[in-house]
Formats: C-alpha cells, sequence, structure tokens
C-alpha cells in the first residue's frame, strides 16, 4: 500500500513535467520577423469617432503607389450604415494644395480599398471619417 502510495506521488509530477515539455514542443514558436519583401503599412489609423470606430491602413507599393484599406464599425446608436463610404481625404504637409479625395471600393462589410498614385514625394496627410467628425494620419510617400 505505502509503495503505491509514494509512486502515485512521484508519477504525478513526473507526469506534469512530460504534459509541460509536450505543450512547449506542440505550442507555436516565437513569432518571427516577417520577410524583408512583406508589405508594411506606412501609416496605420484607429480612432473612436461619435458614431463608430474607424481604422485605415496606407501602403506605399512602389514608385509613388499607395493601396488604402478602411475599416468602419458602427456604434450601436450610429445613424450612419456600414455601406456607406467615409470620405477620404490626401492633402500634402508642405504644400498649399487641396487635398484630392479617394474613390473607394466596398471589398467587405464596413471595409473598402482604394489605390492610386501619389502626385508628389514628399509628407502627406490622410484624412478619413463622416461629416465634419474625421480621424487623420501622417505618413511618408516616397
Amino acid at each position: 500500500m505505502l509503495i503505491k502510495i509514494a509512486s502515485a506521488l512521484f508519477g504525478l509530477p513526473m507526469l506534469a513535467l512530460a504534459a509541460l515539455f509536450a505543450w512547449g514542443a506542440l505550442r507555436s514558436g516565437p513569432q518571427s520577423e516577417p520577410d524583408p519583401g512583406a508589405e508594411r503599412p506606412a501609416a496605420i489609423l484607429s480612432e473612436q469617432l461619435p458614431e463608430g470606430l474607424i481604422e485605415a491602413q496606407v501602403y506605399m507599393t512602389g514608385d509613388l503607389n499607395y493601396r488604402i484599406e478602411v475599416q468602419f464599425s458602427p456604434d450601436a446608436t450610429s445613424n450612419i450604415p456600414s455601406s456607406m463610404p467615409p470620405d477620404v481625404v490626401l492633402s500634402m504637409t508642405t504644400m498649399h494644395m487641396d487635398g484630392f479625395d479617394q474613390p473607394l471600393e466596398l471589398v467587405g462589410p464596413g471595409a473598402w480599398r482604394s489605390q492610386g498614385k501619389i502626385p508628389k514625394a514628399g509628407m502627406w496627410i490622410m484624412n478619413v471619417g463622416y461629416g465634419d467628425e474625421f480621424a487623420e494620419v501622417l505618413f511618408a510617400a516616397e
């Protein structure tokens, strides 16, 4: 009887140690850095507006080409339907140029995409929002 209790007391910690090693081997390893050629956003925007959460990413894809991805999650009390695109305006910070509106393509519920070419390299501001409520982010076009 004493031998069964002693082997059980010894066996449980060994079983726990074996489970710990098995869990460590099966779980995914540390996240590696993305590939050098992988796209990284030039700017990321996430802001809570009165009508809901607006999120956007600007990708510079080379030779002043860009792609903008916008997501809008309306609040439960919002009057803005998730199918209504936000206003997206790009303007240069150092020039006194009027901003230009971005045509958006609906790619999913509350999700839009735009792409094009920036007219000039430099620092740009992207404004995204509805009516008088908007969020902005600064990015470099190279």
